[in-house]
């Protein structure tokens, strides 16, 4: 099959956009007299824990002004509510959430009827801080609502509020300890004597205040409290405003976590740390890494092939073995923080692993390296209180603090040291926070990311996480044995549908402008000897079963991709039913590098997990930046420096569909879901699907891509003119229609929306010329994020003439700022396909008419 160039779009038309559709579902709120009678009790409640707090806390702390974070719950929309909470004195904005709640008697939506439905309602959780002032005037403004109607000019927005909120009540115990997971994490610290560590490790995050003074005295005053507990701090604040993010790590003695958990047990809630208004979170510190495979073997030398050009590809992880036969002279080793000077022989592992992936790829599979070197900033060390020295970064350490420095120091320098890797387009981050999984709200990491992807029009690579828990399949070894392959796949899906809510991605994989990978059960091992093991999941067309799971933020399609992240074998259980994860060194997996505790430079091991997979992601983004570069050489003007990363991104989608996924879970997953129950699971587990990165390589003459980049500003359409192959008019062919538009965002951390641009295409309608229809993904879901991918297809007679073309217009609005003033960056892809062996040149008479299209754009 011969393989040509992708085609470039001529540059896209600026047209007016259409004007915007209105209208939510109606929602049903409580009549006046019930509010009033509901949140009375509530609001004096407020007053009375204001004045307990004030009590407490000033017996500590002489002359400090009184505060508290008040949590407004409403139903539905609230639109400028800022604006309302900003116009009332002595209350500041800190934050405001999507949620969402079941229907209950007060607060339901209505179908066109005007009838109760089962549909679960859209909320907001609004957070603003009030002193003694804002409090009082709030309550005046609630007094006043109750008389009458009419409030004080600029207080109107009121009225909305009273009468749709569901809850309002004061930020305590439950959000800052209990939900972050880390009051249990103590109690499970608690439970064993450790006379070698006395102390216990936490991280603080504190409510970002606009105001400098403001978050120095709230340092000052956590630091005083924090001493009345004999605690000390064991890392400098660390904050940027740029992401809202204030935070401090500390540490406390066992006695005084101990004091702290059982007074909470009692409800004594009179611990002054924990009255202190300030803080937002407490959560456990430290994020270590699986443990690598003890098992090596030696591997032929690595294939002679020449180094040379800039990196493009970058690494963020632990120290490699940079003399390992397949990794010498092809990494440029930075390492500022001096990491591996931590390291003792057999340590580097994730970063050896991960070199040799994004480098060669699987070894099985014998595939040619990337011809330019790739960069590695090491940013993890070996933990010496971990059995197997796994990598990690340190309790005293933030790992936001050495990836923030890490990305400055490749563009902008650091001090005296010049710009490292200014070059690069992706960065790859194989590593996350087990203990923080992803639930509302986009983690400081993720928004870090997030900001450094749009300042340096960069694309992050990052992994869904693994799960490492073992899986009860409520089955023996012997029953599980004679059951066949498809009764397997049912068994282990039905168990991994109900513990969903616990494959939870983990930060930082929610970023939005970040590309997310997570692994399927696939590599290029041969297997030779199970011994004891066995495959929970025997089909290569389904995601690992260690791999974690989406939704992302504000149920956006995560992860983006699937890419091969070794098949994932679990011991047979000699009793009971639970099946651990086997992870030995043996095939199947996938063939790394790594270093041995010998110090051999050949030697090699399988690994597997949603790492793998973006090491893979992160290899395919350089090839495509290779034929990018060569589109570019041809025509100079048509992609620019900064659009390259977003184009990458854009074609690592295009390749990408989980129709394999779907017709395997519809066909295993029971009780059989209903076609949204379907689509939602299979968006959650597989993204847009698995990504065939040789698709967006290279057309064919059935297969014709076409690509288009360009910056837009707010309220603005570029149309795009893609021109109908003629030989397909008026014919009965199989074509399939995919379109993928990605772009780079602002983000505006204190909108609970959070990315700022919004772009977005119409797919053709199954009644356009084509008559396309949609396949896989939700058309709602596929707009939440910052790739919106789309694939229609199609066998009835296509109805156009000669002349033709498919109108697909990009659309951009803001959505988490009043006004969009940057321009953003985007990247459009397009391709058109008849199967293999249809007597059809749509590549020959596509790019013909776009020749076309470029020449009378030039005259």
């Amino acid at each position: 099959m011969a393989e040509l160039p992708l085609l470039i779009f001529p540059q896209a038309k600026i047209v007016d956009p259409p004007k915007g559709k209105a209208g939510f579902p109606p929602l049903n709120a409580p009549s006046k007299q019930v509010q009033i009678s509901r949140l009375t009790p509530q609001f004096e409640n407020l007053e009375k824990q204001f004045l307990a707090d004030q009590a407490i806390l000033s017996a500590s702390i002489g002359g400090l002004e009184p505060e508290m974070v008040l949590v407004i719950e409403t139903a539905g929309r609230i639109e400028d509510f800022q604006r309302a909470i900003a116009n009332t004195p002595g209350l500041e904005w800190l934050a405001e959430w999507d949620e969402e709640f079941e229907p209950d008697e007060y607060f339901f939506n209505k179908d066109s009827k005007q009838q109760k439905t089962d549909k679960r309602v859209d909320g907001r959780l609004y957070l603003a801080m009030t002193n003694q002032q804002g409090l009082s005037e709030l309550l005046a403004l609630w007094k006043q609502w109750q008389k009458t109607n009419d409030l004080p000019p600029g207080k109107a927005k009121w009225r909305d509020v009273f009468s749709q909120i569901k809850v309002i009540r004061r930020w305590g115990i439950q959000e800052q300890l209990i939900e972050t997971g880390v009051l249990d994490i103590w109690r499970e610290d608690l439970e064993y004597e450790d006379t070698a560590h006395q102390h216990i490790n936490f991280q603080v995050e504190f409510f970002y205040r606009k105001d400098r003074q403001t978050r120095k005295q709230n340092e000052v005053i956590f630091k005083t409290l924090l001493e009345e507990l004999s605690g000390q701090l064991i890392s400098p604040f660390l904050e940027y405003s740029e992401i809202g993010f204030h935070a401090a790590k500390a540490q406390l003695s066992r006695n005084s976590i101990q004091t702290i958990v059982e007074k909470i047990d009692r409800n004594e809630l009179d611990v002054h740390l924990l009255k202190l208004p300030s803080i937002m979170f407490f959560r456990p510190t430290g994020q270590s890494l699986t443990s690598s495979p003890d098992e090596t073997a030696a591997i032929e030398n690595a294939p002679e092939y020449p180094v040379s050009g800039d990196p493009i590809v970058a690494i963020l992880d632990g120290v490699p073995f940079s003399q390992h036969t397949w990794l010498k002279d092809r990494l440029i080793l930075d390492d500022a923080d001096e990491l591996e000077n931590e390291y003792q022989p057999g340590d580097r592992k994730h970063g050896t692993a991960m070199a040799s992936l994004v480098i060669h790829g699987e070894l099985d599979a014998n595939q040619v390296p990337l011809t330019r070197p790739v960069y590695l900033r090491p940013i993890l060390q070996p933990n010496p209180h971990a059995p197997n020295r796994d990598e990690h970064v340190p309790d005293e350490i933030f790992y936001e603090d050495r990836i923030e420095r890490a990305v400055r120091r490749m563009f902008e320098g650091e001090g005296d040291v010049p710009a490292q890797a200014d070059t690069v387009k992706i960065i790859n981050l194989s590593f996350g926070d087990l203990t923080r999984p992803f639930i509302h709200a986009p983690s400081p990491c993720a928004k870090l990311l997030d900001w450094l992807s749009w300042k340096y029009r960069v694309l992050f690579c990052i992994s869904t996480g693994n799960i490492s828990e073992s899986v009860n399949l409520g089955v023996s070894e012997d029953e599980f044995n004679r059951l066949n392959d498809t009764e397997k796949t049912q068994l282990t899906l039905a168990k991994i549908n109900e513990t969903a809510h616990l494959r939870r991605i983990i930060s930082p994989s929610e970023s939005l402008n970040a590309i997310t990978v997570g692994a399927s059960h696939s590599d290029s091992s041969i297997v030779s000897n199970l011994a004891r093991r066995v495959d929970i999941l025997p089909t290569p067309k389904l995601f690992s079963p260690i791999s974690r799971f989406g939704h992302g933020f504000r149920r956006s399609i995560k992860p983006d991709i699937l890419l091969p992240g070794g098949r994932q074998l679990f011991n047979s259980p000699p009793i009971g039913s639970i099946f651990k994860a086997s992870l030995t060194g043996l095939p199947p997996g996938q063939k790394v590098a790594v270093e041995d505790n010998k110090g051999d430079q050949s030697a090699s091991s399988y690994m597997r997990g949603s790492s793998n997979a973006t090491a893979l992601a992160s290899r395919a983004g350089a090839m495509i930046y290779e034929v990018i570069e060569s589109l570019r050489t041809q025509m100079p003007d048509a992609i620019q420096g900064d659009q390259i990363a977003v184009l990458i991104k854009a074609l690592l989608v295009h390749g990408a569909s989980k129709k394999d996924v779907d017709e395997v879970l519809k066909q295993h997953l029971k009780p059989t879901p209903d076609p949204r129950q379907l689509k939602s699971f299979s968006s959650k587990s597989a993204g847009y699907g698995h990504a065939n990165v040789s698709r967006v390589l290279a057309c064919t003459e059935q297969r014709a891509t076409v690509i288009g980049c360009g910056h837009i500003n707010e309220k603005q359409v570029h149309e795009y003119r893609f021109p109908l192959p003629p030989s397909l008019a008026n014919e009965k062919y199989w074509r399939r229609l995919t379109i993928t538009l990605a772009w780079f965002t602002p983000i505006n951390s204190n909108h609970r929306y959070l990315r700022q641009a919004k772009l977005f295409f119409d797919a053709p309608k199954n009644t356009d010329v084509l008559g396309l229809s949609r396949q896989e993904s939700d058309w709602t879901q596929v707009r939440r994020g910052t790739v919106q991918h789309e694939i229609l297809e199609s066998i009835k007679v296509s109805d156009y003439q000669d002349g033709d073309e498919l109108v697909i217009p990009v659309q951009c609005n803001a959505d988490a700022i009043d006004k969009l003033d940057e321009q953003i960056p985007y990247a459009l892809a397009v391709t058109l396909e008849v199967k293999e062996g249809v007597p059809i040149s749509i590549y020959q008479e596509i790019r013909s008419r776009i020749q076309t299209q470029i020449k009378i754009k030039e005259s």
